[in-house]
């Protein structure tokens, strides 16, 4: 029977989708995805779920079937990076800084990288360095399709290993981490080159066979400062634990060879067990790529189920193994597989417009022409960092009895979606008990409630309530001007009758020490942990102090 190939255009228009898809249908299962739902059940549609969230107050956020996490969002990041030419410095020094507003589900090695380069430094030169050094999640495997995608008419395998290994580095620093990425971009690229029908096993041979391309040791011209940095924070030998894993990955494979073989008698969840999915180091790029390449070879004639197997694998990094197995199966099998029903995931539309300009010849020029058709729409779009944007809702969702979580869905130009929150709290009248203010007993705040409020604190922007009386674009501009402004300290009367009747306050703190606290806090982003050490308080008293700091 012949089989009609998909164009590149097919193919890449693909992956882009199904990665969405997969990362939509595995997040609500992920075990970091704080679902409130004890049990997921297995189905083949979108789902509505609730998520406890922590930022920037702990609050329970609806999200919306076939909504994605910070998977496919950082996808759009690089995507939006490459199109606007000189990806790295985009990304970094824009794209990053910027998505530690509206992220959804980032990973601790993320966050500390996004927060490094808000900082402007990358986190390999930081004080960092030696978490980043151990970092070797599947951060960086999750997001570089659109280096595969932009790199298309190239044909420079170099070049493209070069190009993921430059991304991988701003955020994680173990070989699993490169080696990862760089064996599923190589991946990707054989998939997004073939012109014949995908033999079975075909996929893991050829992997196998180009270890030498994307197992090639760092280039010291090009990556020499970063090696050098790399031996001095390191807990290990760099160049022998990349030889390590590279090997250790090449055996793998061979037993996915080797297990492919068994055919129908074939045990999914035993061939991702030995493959540690299941195990301590289930988010690992290296155990992602692996898993991905499993799956796609076994499930390249039904690549729905192919994405279903792992987006329901229950204790399993199941948003990204599904996101990245998804875009192995989209990039072979293009568009017309997907069901009517998996259409309706997040930004549809945008996720075909950015692949559409990732191939472009002149990718900048494409985009430039896009946001002009946008700009001429009688749409009020506001500046930030990575574009123009416009507000689309505001809805607001409690916090306990401290105030409220103002939740804006924002649309960028070439219409991603995104979710920006601020931390409204009630009125500290109401919490001090003024007279004429019908009162509840308040909840008294624990000290897990503070640190999380004051961990991303400083990356939120402060907002009040959209008011109806006022107009939606003063509300965004008023919302803009206030990121610009520095941080203060304030205390009014009444807040200092809330503290006085809060007993975690009435411990011995000298009036010269909670001075340089405050000052500590407005100059610098240092943790609650980090400061309470630093002067020999309670981490709770320094979380309290930073409520009534302003940005």
């Amino acid at each position: 029977m012949y089989t009609v190939i998909p164009t590149q255009m097919e193919k890449c228009k693909g992956a882009m989708l199904a990665t969405a898809i997969g990362d939509a249908l595995g997040w609500p299962n992920e075990p970091r995805s704080k679902n409130r739902a004890k049990r997921s059940k297995v189905v083949d549609h979108f789902v509505e779920w609730t998520r406890s969230s922590s930022s920037p107050r702990w609050h329970d956020e609806k999200i919306l079937p076939g909504e994605y996490s910070d998977d496919t969002q950082l996808t759009l990041s690089v995507a939006r990076s490459i199109i606007a030419g000189d990806w790295e410095k985009f990304l970094a020094e824009k794209e990053l800084p910027f998505w530690l507003k509206y992220e959804r589900g980032g990973g601790g090695a993320l966050l500390k990288a996004a927060k490094s380069c808000k900082k402007g430094s990358l986190l390999w030169q930081s004080n960092y360095a030696r978490d980043y050094f151990n970092a070797g999640g599947n951060g960086s495997i999750m997001r570089i399709l659109p280096h595969v995608i932009a790199a298309a008419k190239m044909r420079n395998t170099t070049v493209l290993m070069m190009d993921v290994v430059k991304d991988t580095l701003i955020t994680h620093g173990h070989p699993r981490a490169f080696l990862g990425a760089t064996c599923y971009a190589y991946a990707l690229d054989y998939l997004l080159r073939k012109e014949t029908v995908l033999e079975y096993g075909e996929l893991v041979t050829t992997v196998i066979d180009g270890q030498n391309d994307w197992g090639a040791n760092l280039n010291p011209d090009v990556f020499g400062k970063w090696l050098s940095i790399a031996q001095q924070h390191r807990e290990y030998d760099f160049h022998t634990e990349w030889e390590n894993t590279r090997a250790r990955m090449t055996k793998q494979l061979e037993f996915i060879s080797v297990s492919l073989k068994k055919g129908l008698i074939l045990d999914d969840v035993k061939v991702l067990t030995d493959l540690e999915c299941f195990g301590k180091s289930n988010g690992a790029g290296d155990v992602a790529a692996l898993a991905a390449i499993y799956l796609a070879s076994r499930y390249a004639n039904n690549p729905s189920l192919g994405i279903r197997v792992p987006a329901f694998s229950f204790g399993a990094d199941t948003d990204t193994i599904a996101s990245i197995t998804g875009g192995l199966l989209g990039m072979l099998s293009g568009t017309n597989w997907i069901p009517t029903e998996w259409k309706a995931v997040q930004d549809y539309d945008c996720l075909i417009q950015m692949t559409e300009l990732l191939l472009a010849d002149n990718k900048k020029e494409a985009a430039k022409e896009e946001v002009a058709e946008a700009k001429a729409q009688d749409i009020q779009w506001i500046t930030t960092p990575i574009g123009k944007m416009r507000l689309v809702d505001s809805r607001s969702v409690p916090n306990g009895n401290y105030g409220i979580v103002i939740i804006e869905k924002w649309q960028t130009m070439l219409g991603q979606t995104l979710y920006t929150k601020d931390f409204k709290p009630n009125d500290v009248r109401q919490q001090s008990g003024q007279p004429g203010v019908e009162m509840k007993k308040p909840h008294q705040p624990t000290s897990e409630d503070f640190a999380v409020q004051s961990k991303l604190k400083a990356e939120q922007p402060a907002a009040a309530l959209p008011q109806t009386a006022i107009p939606l674009q003063k509300h965004v501009q008023e919302k803009l001007a206030l990121q610009n402004t520095k941080r203060q300290f304030i205390l009014d009367s009444n807040s200092i009758s809330s503290l006085l009747s809060n007993p975690q306050v009435k411990q011995n703190i000298t009036f010269g020490k909670a001075m340089k606290i405050i000052q500590a806090l407005l100059d610098g982003d240092e943790i609650s942990d980090v400061l309470a050490k630093r002067f020999k308080v309670e981490t709770t008293m320094i979380d309290i102090i930073k409520t009534f700091v302003i940005t």
